[in-house]
């Protein structure tokens, strides 16, 4: 039980219609092919690619997270609803 507690305090509950939700993961996912892009074309200092890396890595973990919370949003639908 302290489990689903903490994990609760960690993940807020958040909920957004679907139209919004595939705003920001269209958003992200322009924003990970223009920095995709930066690292191949952009990128002359070690600084600039350490800091590019380092921003697709986030935009990845993020479209995850988001991935994530929708199944776990889905999953407590399906939960309520039997």
């Amino acid at each position: 039980m302290a489990d689903a507690q903490e994990q609760a305090k960690i993940q807020p509950e958040v909920e957004l219609d679907l139209d919004t939700l595939q705003s920001i993961r269209h958003y992200i996912k322009k924003q990970i092919e223009k920095t995709k892009d930066d690292l191949v074309y952009h990128v002359d200092t070690i600084d600039n690619l350490s800091y590019s890396r380092g921003k697709l890595s986030a935009l990845e973990t993020l479209l995850q997270d988001l991935k994530d919370l929708q199944r776990n949003e889905e999953n407590v639908d399906d939960d309520n609803n039997t």
